[in-house]
């Protein structure tokens, strides 16, 4: 019985010391990013600084993940020819409508989801009287472009079916993303993927 325990101890004080976050020893484990320094020659020079917040770097790190996608640089995943659906987009747009809800939502290419709006959020849904009719679709729109909007998402792609184009409701989405501002056609980027990977 103690030979049990003392294994048992053994197993479970090794299970608290390994590291789940980086499962190899700590000479191999990646040393933490170093904090930035600011640099004082960089600083702007002002006359008469009124108070510290007046002092600032002429250097800026722009740590935005959307920022090559809004230049265009970013280069867009090809996937295969024969890909159902397609895969050549940055930021894809997904409507659902359902028998009770309806919602849209944008996926970047990773597979994450950006953005997001459905009646079945209670501030939106409170607002509305019907869930699934055209009014509740009009302002699915309107909110995902806005949010969109203020993420730094300026077009996204879509995808829809010929008949799926001709349905009303469908119609009426895409008219509105496009009058709150959201482009629903992805630009093509400045610099083409390189053809050894494809």
């Amino acid at each position: 019985m103690n030979v049990c325990n003392l294994y048992r101890g053994l197993y479970f004080t090794t299970l608290r010391q390994f590291n789940w976050k980086y499962p190899y020893p700590k000479e191999l484990q990646p040393s933490p990013p170093e904090k930035e320094v600011i640099n004082p020659e960089n600083l702007a020079q002002i006359d008469n600084p009124l108070s510290e917040n007046d002092k600032f770097n002429n250097e800026y790190i722009n740590r935005n993940p959307r920022n090559l996608e809004q230049m265009l640089l970013e280069i867009k995943p090809n996937g295969f020819p024969l890909d159902a659906p397609d895969r050549v987009f940055w930021n894809k747009l997904h409507f659902e409508k359902s028998l009770k809800h309806t919602s849209a939502k944008v996926v970047h290419h990773s597979g994450h989801t950006i953005v997001s709006a459905s009646t079945q959020e209670w501030a939106i849904r409170k607002h509305l009287k019907s869930t699934i009719d055209k009014s509740a679709i009009y302002n699915i729109a309107c909110i995902l472009a806005q949010r969109c909007l203020e993420s730094g998402i300026y077009f996204v792609s879509k995808e829809f079916s010929p008949q799926e184009l001709q349905t009303n409701k469908v119609q009426l989405f895409l008219n509105t993303l496009e009058e709150c501002g959201l482009k629903t056609e992805e630009l093509s980027a400045i610099r083409p993927k390189d053809e050894r990977y494809l």
